[in-house]
């Protein structure tokens, strides 16, 4: 396991010439039926062993594939020389709050990911997931070992989606209670926690803040948060997963940030170290935040230091 803190490096021309990169819409067909959305950036120009490198970005909670830190990391990468296909999976935008945002069933949208890399010519594939979609990305590859997957990429990846969930909503003061959604949710999902008759959609307030306003609660039902935050779901756990990843693992979390504790990265990259994974990195950005406000550059010039050595 190695750690690492590079300094300020030319930054990176986003939005200011993309004429250089080809993009593409591209959809994702499911297995179990689902189709999901996708952009596939291709660069004109640049290294070779780059432009044949796919790098699939998958997004946080909430998210989707072209805000924040996925566009942002997906168009500086694209300008680095890499092939790049940020995707929407059955988490993004309000999947959770509606009932088909099953966090177990992401395997599916990432199976479909690569037939779409396989189908446009690429045979190397790297995943990089930001927040919730590093833990997407390090379950698939602890269930799923494709031979063209070749690399791990994780931003801001948290240790355990259900603990920083249940610590959170313990300092604020959340209304349920973790403890009351646990009693609520379990008779509901035990019968078929896919697809359960009596699931409904269930708020909780001072979920991300200590007033009781709208920007501070959350929306759930019941069977989408017990998939992704519920005490009996070890496939979002990366802590438990990221030990059956095989391929080299880069790790880049925030120095400030406010959802993921200081050592959860060291914990995880300690975890792949200690199950026999000798490519390992660590790389911490002291002053960033959990969207790495003001830091985007500089995140965008470190994972692409990290995705060359993979080219």
């Amino acid at each position: 396991m190695s750690s690492r803190r590079t300094g300020a490096r030319r930054r990176p021309e986003f939005g200011r010439d993309d004429r250089e990169i080809s993009t593409r819409l591209v959809t994702l067909n499911t297995d179990d039926g689902r189709v999901w959305d996708g952009m596939l950036l291709r660069p004109r120009f640049g290294a070779p062993e780059r432009r044949r490198l796919l790098v699939i970005v998958v997004h946080g909670s909430v998210g989707n594939y072209l805000s924040g830190v996925p566009r942002r990391l997906a168009f500086d990468l694209a300008h680095q020389g890499f092939s790049v296909m940020p995707i929407n999976t059955r988490l993004a935008n309000y999947g959770p709050f509606f009932g088909g945002g099953l966090f177990h069933k992401t395997v599916l949208d990432l199976r479909a990911a690569l037939e779409v890399a396989r189908n446009n010519g690429f045979s190397r594939v790297a995943l990089l997931g930001y927040s919730m979609g590093s833990t997407v990305c390090t379950n698939f590859l602890a269930e799923v070992q494709p031979p063209e997957v070749v690399g791990l990429c994780t931003v801001a990846h948290p240790e355990s989606l259900p603990e920083s969930l249940r610590m959170r909503w313990l300092r604020f003061g959340a209304s349920p209670t973790y403890e009351e959604v646990v009693e609520i949710a379990r008779p509901i999902v035990a019968e078929n926690p896919d697809d359960p008759p009596n699931d409904r959609i269930f708020t909780v307030t001072r979920a991300n803040g200590p007033l009781s306003t709208p920007e501070n609660a959350e929306i759930w039902t019941y069977a989408t948060w017990w998939s992704s935050r519920g005490p009996e779901s070890p496939h979002a756990e990366s802590r438990k997963r990221i030990g059956l990843v095989k391929v080299p693992i880069g790790i880049f979390q925030a120095g400030n940030d406010h959802l993921i504790l200081p050592g959860e990265g060291y914990e995880l990259a300690s975890i792949a170290n200690a199950a026999g994974n000798r490519d390992v990195s660590l790389d911490m950005l002291a002053e960033a935040d959990h969207v790495f406000t003001g830091c985007a550059d500089e995140l965008a010039m470190m994972t692409g230091d990290w995705l060359g050595h993979l080219a």
